[in-house]
C-alpha cells in the first residue's frame, strides 16, 4: 500500500521515540483526535509546536524531550485537559509558561526544563493539585515563586534550580510536605 493510503484515524499510542528523526512534526499528526500518548522523545525535530497541538484533547501523555523544538509553548496546549505527563525537558523552548498551563488538572509529571523559558511563573501553577513532579530546571524563568505553590500538596519533586528567581521563599512551599 501507498503511505497516503493508510488510515491513522483510530491511532491511540504513537512511539516513535530514540531514532533520528529530522524536520517539524508533520501537520497530520494533529489531525490523529484518539491519540493518547504521543512520544516522540530523543529525536532531532525541529521547528515550533503548533497551536494544533491543542486539537489532540484525549492525549494522556506528551513526550517531546530532546529535540530541537523551538518557539514559544502555544496556550492551546491548555486543550490537553486529559493529560497526566507532559514533558518537554531539553529542547530550545522559548517566552513564558502559558496560563492556560493551569487548566491541566490531571496532570502528575510536568518536565519543562533545560529550555529557555522566561518570565514568571503564572499563579495557574497553583492549579494542578494533582503533581507529584514539577521540574523546571535549567531556564530563565525570573520573578517570585509564587505563593500558589504551596497549593501543590502533593508534589514528590520539586526543581527550580538554575533559574533567575528572586525575593523570598514562599512560607506555603513548608505546606508541601512530600518533599
Amino acid at each position: 500500500r501507498r503511505s497516503s493510503d493508510l488510515n491513522l484515524t483510530n491511532l491511540i499510542n504513537l512511539y516513535l521515540y530514540n531514532n533520528q528523526l529530522a524536520g517539524s512534526i508533520p501537520q497530520e499528526i494533529y489531525s490523529l483526535v484518539n491519540l493518547q500518548t504521543l512520544n516522540l522523545n530523543i529525536n532531532q525535530l525541529t521547528g515550533e509546536i503548533p497551536p494544533e497541538i491543542g486539537n489532540l484533547t484525549n492525549l494522556t501523555s506528551l513526550y517531546l524531550y530532546e529535540n530541537q523544538l523551538t518557539g514559544e509553548i502555544s496556550p492551546d496546549i491548555g486543550n490537553l485537559t486529559n493529560l497526566t505527563y507532559l514533558t518537554l525537558l531539553g529542547n530550545g523552548l522559548t517566552g513564558s509558561m502559558p496560563p492556560e498551563i493551569g487548566n491541566l488538572t490531571k496532570l502528575i509529571k510536568l518536565n519543562l526544563g533545560t529550555n529557555q523559558l522566561t518570565g514568571s511563573l503564572p499563579p495557574e501553577i497553583g492549579n494542578l493539585a494533582n503533581l507529584t513532579h514539577l521540574m523546571l530546571n535549567v531556564n530563565q524563568l525570573s520573578g517570585e515563586i509564587p505563593s500558589e505553590i504551596g497549593k501543590l500538596t502533593n508534589l514528590e519533586g520539586l526543581g527550580l534550580a538554575y533559574n533567575q528567581f528572586a525575593g523570598e521563599i514562599p512560607p506555603e512551599v513548608g505546606d508541601l510536605k512530600n518533599l
